[in-house]
């Protein structure tokens, strides 16, 4: 039973405390892979009237190719979009400005030799208006900011927490002292 226990503590132990060495290995190996062109969303939840831009990276459409888009929600007819032709390189930037009368979640939807759909959010804001008489390419200043790198991951807490390192050592201590006592009771004897 001693046996066991001790073997069982070591390698629970000696796993824990390699498992952020091979997570580390995978990543570095995961790097060396093409990456997909990227989407994001610059300001996924607006006012009425503002706009928000959906860029595409470089890739992700064919070099000057049309695309198709559509906008669904409440009012989606009134609303406006601009930008709809990919650059020489294959990126997108499209602006969207929801319709006046507009709330709630609207679907931008791509079609071409790549599929998307964007969900933007509307809500009434401040500046609830009777029109928006702006044009959707210019917006107020301060609310669109060109994204120039790629998509990027949130931080959710992918460091290797000191409470599981330190689980594992104390796991290899138990261990070795069940190694340690089984020597000694076997050597009594």
């Amino acid at each position: 039973m001693l046996k066991k226990l001790a073997a069982i503590s070591l390698t629970v132990g000696a796993l824990v405390l390699t498992a952020p060495v091979a997570a580390n290995a995978a990543t570095a190996a995961s790097d060396s892979y093409a990456k997909p062109p990227s989407v994001s969303v610059d300001d996924p939840i607006v006012d009425i009237c503002e706009v928000s831009t959906i860029v595409f990276g470089a890739g992700y459409f064919q070099p000057s190719e049309h695309v198709g888009v559509s906008v669904s929600g409440l009012n989606a007819a009134d609303s406006a979009v601009s930008g709809n032709t990919a650059a020489a390189d294959g990126s997108l930037i499209l602006t969207f400005r929801p319709p006046s009368n507009g709330e709630g979640s609207y679907g931008v939807s791509f079609s071409g030799s790549r599929s998307y759909t964007a969900t933007i959010t509307v809500s009434h804001g401040h500046d609830a208006a009777a029109s928006c008489d702006h044009d959707p390419t210019v917006a107020s200043a301060g609310s669109e900011l060109p994204l120039t790198g790629g998509m990027e991951l949130a931080l959710t807490g992918g460091s290797v927490s000191p409470w599981i390192l330190g689980g594992g050592a104390a796991a290899l201590v138990a261990g070795g002292a069940l190694v340690a006592v089984g020597v000694s009771r076997r050597r009594s004897a």
